[in-house]
Order: C-alpha cells, then structure tokens, then sequence
C-alpha cells in the first residue's frame, strides 16, 4: 500500500518494473490505498495547522508575516497532492518511503523563533516568498503528475523542467533558507539541515525508480543539473 509520502519528477508511463518499483492494479487496489492515503492526509493537516498557528502566534506578536511563504509552500504542495493522477509504477523501496514520510513532516516540525540574521526578517520572509511563487509555477507545470513516494506518473519536460530535473526541491530549498536566516534557532538548524540530506536521498531513489524509464533517461541526458544549474 503506497503511502502517499513530497516523487516529483513526471514521466511516460511506463509498465516496466524495476525491484524498487511495484506496479499498481487498477481500481480495486487504489481503493484499497485510499484509507491510508486518508489518513496520511488528516495527519498532515494536522501537523500543518499546528506549525501554521505557531507561526501565526509570532506574527501577530511582533507584526511581521512570520513563516508565511514556508507556511504556503506546505500548504500548496499538499492540494496538488490532493489533485495527482494514480501512479502507473510506484517504488516499494523503503529509504524511499522513509526519506519521503520524513521529509513531508519535517519541515512542519520547525517553529519560530530567535533574531532574523542581520535584522533583515523582510528580506528572509521575502525569500520565502520568491520560493512560494517558483514552487506555484513549478507545480502548475507539473500538473496531476505531482506525487510524493516516488513514483512513475508521466513525464513533464516543459518550462522550469528543461533547466533542471527537480526544480521544485529547488523552490523548496530558498523556502528552507529564508526561514532558517528568519528563525535561526538550534532546532531549526537540525530541522531543516536534516530535511535537505532526506531531500537529496529522496533524489536518488526516485531517479532510481524512473531511470527504468527510456523516456526519463532520454530526459536525463538532456538536463544534466537536479536542482542547481552548473553545481548539481
């Protein structure tokens, strides 16, 4: 039963497996996976609601827009969950589904807290901001192909996706950044130092989970960076 754990990469369906991947069996298995997949979802609400409030307490304590584009990051990534297509192939590796469960509520265990370096908590928040708006367009282009387990959903090679193979990591990473130099608190360094190493195995397995995929290899060849240009 997949757990639905932030794959997004989209590729051609294709039927063939690899020992990480585990073909999914049409209707009756995805109502099976739906509970689950429910479940998941209440809980991630939850957790959500709890690091949105806490950061809702600072702003309204201090007046400035704490956590606000983190808080959307989560928030958008979660309803194009909601809206994704079944998955052709989905891995059954469990670093896979470990890296990702930990990523999906990692950075929702971060909180408010501490001086904005330099004083600057409106350009931090900011940069938080520009990581929302990227991740926005980055998900749209994506469209129903966006998962999180990694998984085979169809390929995507359009717009932020010809410059880099994860670009919506990426938008996360500027998200992570600007709220760590906003909140820089010791908790926060493990919080989302820890979610950027989980965030770069979750890469690998899923680049292992679609390189099954000629169309994704093709693909690979032709955009060699996975989440910075010229740097890796």
């Amino acid at each position: 039963m997949p757990l639905p754990v932030a794959a997004l990469d989209s590729m051609e369906y294709s039927t063939a497996a690899s020992p990480l991947e585990i073909p999914n069996k049409g209707a009756a298995a995805r109502t099976v996976e739906s509970w689950p997949a429910f479940l998941f979802g209440a809980l991630l609400a939850v957790t959500w609601t709890f690091f949105a409030l806490a950061n809702l307490a600072t702003w309204r304590h201090t007046h400035h827009p704490t956590g606000l584009g983190a808080s959307l990051v989560e928030l958008t990534a979660a309803v194009f969950f909601l809206l994704r297509r079944p998955a052709r192939v989905t891995s059954s590796s469990f670093v896979a589904w470990g890296a990702t469960a930990l990523l999906t509520f990692g950075m929702l265990a971060a909180r408010p807290g501490g001086e904005p370096i330099a004083g600057l908590a409106t350009a931090w928040g900011a940069l938080q901001l520009l990581g929302w708006g990227l991740a926005v367009v980055c998900l749209t282009t994506l469209g129903r192909s966006f998962g999180l387990v990694a998984a085979n959903r169809g390929i995507v090679t359009r717009g932020p996706y010809r410059l880099v193979r994860h670009p919506i990591y990426s938008c996360y990473l500027l998200t992570q950044a600007g709220y760590l130099l906003e909140n820089p608190t010791t908790r926060n360094c493990v919080v989302i130092f820890g979610t950027i190493f989980f965030q770069l195995v979750r890469i690998r397995t899923e680049e292992q989970c679609l390189e099954q995929d000629a169309g994704y290899v093709a693909y690979r060849h032709r955009v060699r960076w996975r989440l910075i240009p010229r740097l890796y």
